[in-house]
């Protein structure tokens, strides 16, 4: 008779403790999911700047190629060209303090 009594008991029991471990593990998942979540919005926004300076690169090379002024000013600039009867000055950088 006690046999009878104890195993809805104990079905009762191992059922709560098998729905509170399901009630962990989906807290669980639903945290991780909260944080993948997040981080792939601040990844979209990373490849969003991204892809803004890959633009902007590439119109750089694009004025490059096809305009020739441009070119002149580049290289004067960046490398220090000039043409023959040019005079081009150096400043060292200022220094902010």
């Amino acid at each position: 008779m006690i046999k009878k009594k104890l195993f809805p008991l104990t079905l009762f029991l191992l059922l709560l403790t098998c729905l509170a471990y399901l009630a962990f593990q989906l807290n669980r998942t639903y945290q991780e999911y909260k944080h993948w979540k997040t981080r792939e919005s601040v990844l979209e926004k990373e490849l969003e700047v991204l892809k803004e300076e890959a633009r902007g690169h590439q119109e750089f090379l694009d004025r490059l190629r096809r305009n020739p002024d441009f070119q002149d000013e580049v290289a004067k600039k960046e490398l220090g060209y000039g043409k023959p009867d040019e005079w081009l000055y150096r400043f060292p950088p200022e220094n902010e303090n």
